[in-house]
């Protein structure tokens, strides 16, 4: 049986609320609608490390953060660890990468033969690495540089944009249209009698949001759902997050953002970039369709589109993800589409992304992946059942969550503080009632099952 070739598409920072086809009618994804039409698309699918670079390595190597050990961002997994990318190398797969990997160092293999490396918007070689990006290498071409690095010099009302600005340079130039040519390029290039592994990182909808006018124009008359939040929320939340907010409210940097500035206009503006930015990408995966369409190799072809984390945007009066394990952070849009497998299936099944890879080898054939804690949801793709997990687990430092699809409970390890929702009568996360005692037994049934769950899973860490 031929291998089908694989098409991974991944955003970055984008919320699973962001598809038309699931009910988000403000949404312009009608590429994306049309992929899960032809396919699966999920509505509760969770990353397992809520911050670029742990999620990221959990993908990669199908395990938990503190089972793999790369906790932050600029870190990577150490030679040994499993990785899915490799074994496909080792099947027989051309593997190529273009756009965001976040690798570190940024230009490692990864199990890649080829790669263009894009980093975040706002990459800074010396800060974030000591090299540039192939970004960085075409803006140089046009004696430009990025220009998310200065906008809070150059922007005289910037703290009063929260980020939202409109792309400086000709539109050609921007980051997720430079991706999108060279994903297409690479697809015209595919040899039909070797198969083919493509993961086209894009970099949107990440702040900045710094979309071009004729993406704007889009979402200039649609009403947009406004932020999910109550009046002094903040103050039943663990402090760490009160707490990063006001570190950004005084910080100069390219991820400036003052909530004293946040009034629901500039919220509104802020947003409508954000999805302005999703649906640019949407052309660029109908086009890369089309691409392997035009190559005859459409119905050999298993396409995967989905996110690495999602972003508060002013949801819980924060933004972007590194305080909180809110569903808008941790919950991300997965869609799989390819042969063999059902088509316009809506699941409602909790999954993990590091069932990612275990799935994509199960679909190409090849052995499973040793060491994973991911598995296979093979069987639910195909119009079968989808493994019975009752629970998804996150990752971010101290802060772990566990989340069935009744409760969520969010500890900070040695603190006398967490976070507990009942999602049933409250699904936007705005009532803690972690120290409330009618909600005790649950606490604690789920304090266990998190303690179990993490012991069992540390067996399997390498020494």
């Amino acid at each position: 049986m031929k291998k089908p070739n694989i098409v991974l598409i991944m955003t970055d920072q984008q919320r699973w609320d962001t598809l038309a086809c699931l009910g988000f009618d403000h949404m312009q994804t009608p590429n994306l609608d049309r992929l899960a039409g032809s396919g699966s698309a999920f509505r509760h699918a969770y990353v397992q490390g809520a911050v670029c670079g742990p999620s990221r390595n959990c993908i990669v190597s199908g395990r938990y953060v503190h089972v793999h050990g790369a906790e932050r961002n600029e870190e990577w997994l150490d030679a040994g660890q499993p990785n899915w990318i490799e074994s496909l190398q080792s099947g027989g797969y051309r593997t190529v990468n273009i756009g965001k990997m976040h690798t570190a160092p940024i230009r490692l293999p990864c199990g890649f033969d080829e790669r263009t490396v894009v980093e975040n918007k706002n990459y800074q070689v010396g800060l974030h690495g000591p090299d540039p990006d192939d970004y960085d290498l075409e803006l140089e071409r046009h004696g430009l540089k990025r220009p998310a690095l200065t906008y809070y010099r150059d922007i005289p009302d910037w703290p009063d944009r929260l980020q939202a600005t409109t792309w400086p340079h000709a539109e050609e130039l921007y980051p997720d249209h430079f991706i999108g040519r060279r994903c297409v390029e690479a697809i015209d290039r595919w040899e039909p009698d070797q198969p083919q592994f493509l993961w086209a990182g894009f970099v949107g909808p990440h702040d900045p949001y710094d979309v071009p006018e004729s993406a704007l124009a889009r979402y200039e008359d649609v009403k947009l759902p406004p932020p999910v939040k109550s009046p002094g929320e903040l103050e039943s939340k663990p402090p760490p997050q009160k707490r990063f907010m006001e570190r950004l409210e005084r910080t100069e940097q390219p991820a400036m953002w003052c909530q004293s500035r946040a009034t629901p206009e500039r919220l509104d503006r802020m947003r409508r970039h954000y999805f302005a930015n999703i649906s640019l990408i949407d052309d660029w995966v109908g086009n890369i369709v089309k691409a392997v369409e035009s190559k005859g190799l459409l119905d050999n072809t298993v396409f995967v589109f989905t996110s690495d984390h999602g972003d508060c945007l002013g949801d819980h009066h924060q933004i972007y993800k590194f305080s909180s394990h809110y569903d808008p952070v941790v919950r991300v849009p997965f869609i799989v589409s390819g042969p063999g497998l059902a088509r316009n299936q809506t699941v409602d099944s909790l999954i993990e992304l590091i069932d990612l890879g275990p799935t994509l080898l199960d679909l190409a054939g090849l052995a499973p992946l040793e060491g994973a804690n991911g598995i296979s949801l093979r069987s639910g793709l195909e119009g079968g059942n989808f493994p019975a997990r009752d629970a998804v687990f996150s990752e971010t430092g101290p802060r772990v969550m566990i989340r069935t699809l009744e409760w969520k409970l969010v500890t900070y390890i040695g603190e006398p503080y967490g976070e507990l929702y009942d999602l049933v009568q409250d699904p936007d996360e705005l009532r803690n009632r972690f120290d409330d005692p009618k909600a005790a037994s649950v606490r604690a049934e789920l304090t266990e099952r998190l303690f179990h769950w993490f012991a069992r899973t540390r067996m399997r860490r390498p020494a």
